[in-house]
């Protein structure tokens, strides 16, 4: 074996040192890139000592590069003859034809696989050609064979710098940048995958996101309103201080003005706290409604039967984490009722996404049926509870945006909240600019004075 060590300013100029010293045989072992440079130590012989799988991955790359070479050549002889070629186009294309030989490198950064696990590259001496039989083309169809790669490329690299959780997000350097946008919005990532990925390529950013909003809206389930003017029967479920007896007061007092006190029942749970049922008893006294409380082991299903005659008959329940020992006798009594109760699940936008998550995986045995949106004049993102609903399928029924009583009780519009999500995600970041902004001048005003 015949091993030389080579030192040039490029790795054009070594690689036709490597074909001068060692023929069109040899093959680099390994390059590095010097301060003034490039090193390169080129091998003869090694293809006699690589094994089956090596000796076929090298004579595939010796074919490619042959192809490449002659398909150069074509290119620049059908442009000699028109005399449209100058010597600076020539050095581009040459420039351009030496880079074929390290698509393979290129290919497997993108899969993954380190560049020094790869074969070595065999290093070929063009020879002339008598009767090419390679299309003049196809010097053109390589040429973006090999801008479509690096185009994969970049798009894999943008794709993937801001996802350390998921590598496997197969994103366009466009739909990244939506991808942010709704991060931005509050959207889980999981939601926002699948409304980029619908994200057509062709389109401009403004249209994308137009788009892509448009999908957000068409994924928000929206109940059908209906609760104030027919009724039904519900139990409102969700975490300690959600706002469940205080919309239950707002959808009472509500109903009570279109049909009448006498169309209106109240029942309780919540027994666990201090005059944990005394709002809910003054709601009703001063609405002049019906009201029960349901002690500690006490009969719901008997309870509701006596009501059930009602035309909006509402039950408060009590917060119970799912640690309180409570809890699973509080979940079997609201299963013994039957299926005719509803079981809606308050979200208040002011907590968490991870908060809102767990609450529904708290509450879902209990047989949900739909949610409640609260303290919407309260919250600063309304992505997070919007995901809750479009993840799960449960269709928003009701938002609260005050304490004012029957006035801050509204039905939802999906357009209005996905405008009102943007909005928030467009303040909260003007905010930081502009912090961001003063942090930077008081520095430059301290520096200046010499603070």
């Amino acid at each position: 074996m015949k091993v030389k060590r080579i030192v040039a300013d490029n790795m054009q100029q070594a690689l036709r040192q490597v074909s001068q010293l060692l023929g069109p045989d040899a093959v680099i072992v390994s390059s590095k890139k010097l301060e003034k440079g490039i090193e390169v130590v080129a091998a003869l012989d090694l293809t006699d000592h690589a094994d089956p799988g090596q000796q076929q991955e090298m004579d595939r790359q010796v074919n490619l590069q042959r192809e490449l070479d002659q398909a150069r050549r074509d290119m620049l002889g059908i442009r000699d003859q028109s005399g449209r070629e100058s010597r600076e186009e020539y050095v581009r294309q040459s420039d351009l034809s030496s880079t074929a030989g390290i698509r393979d490198a290129l290919a497997g950064l993108k899969d993954g696989i380190p560049a020094d696990s790869k074969p070595a590259t065999p290093v070929t001496q063009p020879r002339p050609a008598a009767a090419p039989d390679v299309p003049a083309t196809a010097g053109y169809d390589s040429l973006e064979d090999m801008r479509g790669e690096l185009r994969e490329l970049k798009n894999w690299l943008v794709s993937h710098q801001g996802s350390a959780w998921d590598t496997s997000r197969p994103l366009t350097w466009q739909q990244s940048q939506l991808w942010q946008r709704c991060q931005d919005m509050g959207l889980e990532p999981a939601w926002a995958d699948r409304v980029v990925s619908a994200c057509q390529s062709e389109q401009n950013m403004q249209d994308a996101w137009a788009d892509a909003l448009t999908r957000i809206r068409q994924d928000l389930p929206i109940a059908r309103p209906e609760m104030l003017e027919q009724g039904g029967h519900y139990v409102l479920v969700g975490p300690t201080g959600a706002g469940k007896t205080t919309t239950i007061g707002k959808i009472a007092a509500r109903f009570v003005l279109a049909h009448g006190a006498d169309s209106v029942a109240l029942l309780t749970l919540d027994n666990y706290r201090v005059a944990a049922h005394d709002q809910l008893r003054t709601f009703a006294r001063i609405l002049g409604v019906e009201m029960k409380v349901v002690t500690q082991g006490g009969d719901l299903a008997k309870a509701y039967q006596e009501v059930s005659h009602r035309k909006l008959v509402l039950i408060d329940s009590a917060g119970l984490s799912s640690q309180d020992p409570h809890f699973p006798q509080q979940l079997s009594m609201l299963k013994q009722v039957g299926k005719g109760l509803k079981k809606l699940l308050v979200l208040p936008l002011t907590s968490q996404a991870r908060c809102l998550q767990e609450n529904y995986e708290h509450f879902r045995p209990a047989g949900l049926d739909g949610c409640i949106f609260t303290k919407l004049d309260e919250c600063f993102s309304l992505g997070a509870a919007m995901s809750v609903a479009a993840l799960t399928r449960l269709p928003v029924t009701l938002v609260t945006n005050g304490p004012h009583i029957p006035d801050d009780l509204h039905y939802p519009e999906g357009q209005h909240l996905v405008k009102m999500a943007e909005q928030m995600a467009c303040l909260a970041r003007t905010r930081w600019q502009a912090a961001e902004a003063m942090n930077m001048a008081t520095q430059q005003t301290s520096f200046q004075q010499g603070v």
